[in-house]
């Protein structure tokens, strides 16, 4: 689990003894529960880690992307020279940070879905809920059908 993960999870944990009244109807045992209290906070916040993970990795796909491009450009122009020698260590350097960076969001996102998972029982994503179920509407068929016969 990673550090920003743990912190969570141990920061809004707080296991702790309640006395639970409840009416006759509920079905619930009236009496004293172990219970988390801070539990909604936890998941709250690994739900948001999960959300703002899955909203930036893709914009870090296309940075890393954009980087091996420039790399790939100083490669070419690189004659041997000083400057464009510089360049090119430059631009490889700044694609290994970027895939660095990528690798460390990935892993931060897995460290938070399983935190999730474990805390919850279920899992959570956010991509998911975006998805669009069922038949695509009137309009956006057209749209799609107008950019198909862009590129034929």
């Amino acid at each position: 689990m990673s550090n920003l993960v743990k912190a969570i999870v141990e920061t809004y944990t707080n296991q702790t003894e309640l006395y639970i009244r409840s009416s006759n109807t509920e079905g619930k045992t009236e009496g004293w529960h172990h219970i988390d209290s801070l539990y909604f906070h936890a998941e709250r916040k690994l739900r948001r880690e999960i959300e703002d993970l899955e909203f930036w990795i893709p914009k870090q796909q296309d940075r890393e992307a954009n980087a091996k491009r420039w790399a790939a450009r100083d490669q070419s122009r690189c004659v041997g020279d000083e400057i464009s020698t510089m360049n090119f260590k430059a631009s490889v350097a700044s694609a290994k940070a970027e895939q660095f960076a990528l690798l460390v969001m990935q892993d931060e996102l897995k460290a938070a879905q399983k935190a999730y998972k474990k805390l919850t029982g279920k899992q959570f994503t956010s991509v998911a809920a975006n998805a669009i179920d069922g038949e695509m509407s009137e309009e956006m068929a057209t749209i799609v059908a107008e950019f198909n016969a862009l590129s034929a």
